[in-house]
């Protein structure tokens, strides 16, 4: 989990630009090594070219290329917020 933090810690920074990072949690206890990120994009057009830029952004592909064999399985969630969320 420390390996996966501190590359997590280096590529957040190729996404400040855009400021669609809004949360991101891990577990010590119960499920372990469990991570969920939350993004927020204005669309599905939004995320899919935030997305495209940080493949472009140098250094990028190196920090995914660190975090990949650390993953043992992944899920990816479309949510829509509720009309009080602080994310719209």
């Amino acid at each position: 989990m420390i390996e996966w933090g501190n590359n997590w810690a280096r590529a957040i920074n190729f996404r400040k630009h855009n400021n669609e990072a809004f949360a991101g949690f891990f577990s010590q206890i119960g499920r372990l090594y469990n991570v969920h990120h939350i993004w927020c994009y204005k669309s599905l057009q939004d995320r899919k070219e935030t997305r495209e830029a940080a493949w472009r952004s140098p250094g990028w592909d190196e920090c995914v290329a660190y975090t990949v064999p650390l993953i043992r399985e992944m899920h990816c969630r479309v949510l829509a917020p509720t009309e009080f969320s602080p994310s719209q």
